[in-house]
């Protein structure tokens, strides 16, 4: 298993060449790549001093290009000199197969992070790629044991993210400036912000606008280089450093080559003294599907409170008290159960006591009247009381 990191600077370069396990750097020039910086003249001169390091240098070629971008941009790569990088890494299929044509002595390393999680769809890619493909790099989204079945089954090199930002939103339109991309100039222009919502004003999520588009990254960034030896057993290729939200001046890759020997040496305390808030979401599991039952409660929900719903929990505290407001006139003796916005149904106590706002205990109430009861488990805020057969 070996390291790669993002380097836009000799600097960079230099502590690459000092880092345990560090054998490859990914190069982004402004004209191919989403968040790249570097021209021509400086993207080759770190090309060639990385061979003289003993590194590989990799061009990144990452935006996604409708048919006329793309033509404009093979057009300019055909003057220049693809010997100097050992591979290219592409994300549109379009680019990927461009280069297998019209340079098929390239490798190819195709990012399929943000799709084709599934194993014939990455097998497909392997074949249409066939002698050209070198690497797939694999999405966050795939939980360990699916990380692990692919590195076992895939008849190629696969890579992962080992840390880095995690990508919450992408738009190709400039959502910061309103000009941003009609630079013609391809300047180094890069806008960097945090944003907030009505539904998280208390989290700022950082931002960053260049001339391919607008990128919002979460606020905690993916961390697994602590849970990497299953993933080496199973013949996990490359490990990907992404240290570029990290960087100083003009410097991508700080202190990277205490980063590799931590992860040989102490992953775990490195963990502890990330500078930034660390997670991995979808590691052990990815529960992204989960939100589909819920949404069909949801629908459920607004049939039952429109139809049979006796009563509404507005609020409650835990092991305290339940305060319900009813939807309608009914009667104690009707009440059988709660369910709640997931869809689960609980069952009320035999013993449950209905009082209203002035502590009395009642009987039947109004529509519109505030109840409380005693804690009932699992009851939130959404979940509706229902009577006996829907009474």
């Amino acid at each position: 298993m070996q390291f790669n990191t993002f380097v836009s600077s000799l600097n960079d370069l230099k502590r690459c060449a000092n880092s345990p396990k560090l054998q490859e750097v990914l190069l982004e020039p402004t004209l191919l790549a989403r968040q790249g910086k570097l021209s021509q003249e400086e993207l080759l001169l770190l090309a060639s001093t990385a061979v003289e390091f003993g590194l590989r240098p990799i061009l990144v070629w990452d935006i996604l290009m409708p048919e006329k971008v793309m033509n404009r941009i093979c057009e300019q790569l055909t003057q220049w000199d693809m010997s100097n990088f050992e591979a290219v890494r592409v994300c549109d299929p379009g680019a990927a197969w461009w280069l297998k044509t019209h340079y098929p002595t390239i490798a190819l390393q195709f990012v399929v992070e943000t799709g084709n999680h599934n194993l014939e769809a990455l097998r497909g890619w392997c074949e249409i790629f066939s002698d050209s493909l070198e690497r797939l790099i694999l999405s966050i989204e795939l939980p360990e044991q699916k990380l692990i079945e692919y590195c076992q089954t895939l008849p190629i090199g696969c890579e992962v993210l080992g840390v880095g930002q995690i990508l919450l939103f992408y738009s190709p339109r400039s959502l910061l400036s309103p000009h941003l991309l009609d630079s013609e100039s391809k300047e180094k222009v890069r806008l960097q912000t945090t944003v907030s919502s009505e539904d998280s004003n208390n989290r700022s999520f950082p931002t960053l606008e260049t001339v391919h588009g607008t990128f919002m990254f979460l606020d905690k960034d993916q961390f697994i280089l602590d849970k990497l030896d299953r993933l080496q057993e199973a013949g996990l290729h490359t490990v990907c450093l992404d240290l570029r939200h990290l960087g100083k001046d003009a410097d991508v890759a700080v202190d990277v080559e205490q980063i590799c020997s931590q992860i040989l040496t102490d992953p775990i305390s490195l963990r502890k003294n990330w500078p930034r808030p660390t997670r991995s979401p979808f590691f052990n599991a990815n529960r992204t599907t989960s939100i589909f039952s819920r949404m069909k409660s949801k629908h459920k929900l607004i049939q039952y409170r429109q139809e049979v719903g006796l009563a509404e929990v507005l609020a409650g505290e835990s092991g305290n008290y339940v305060v319900f407001q009813s939807l309608r006139s009914f009667a104690v003796s009707q009440v059988e159960k709660i369910i709640v916005p997931t869809g689960e149904e609980i069952d009320i106590p035999e013993d449950i006591v209905f009082r209203n706002l002035n502590g009395e205990v009642i009987e039947s109430c109004d529509r519109e009247q505030i109840l409380i009861t005693d804690w009932i488990k699992k009851a939130m805020p959404g979940s509706l009381l229902l009577g006996k057969n829907g009474e």
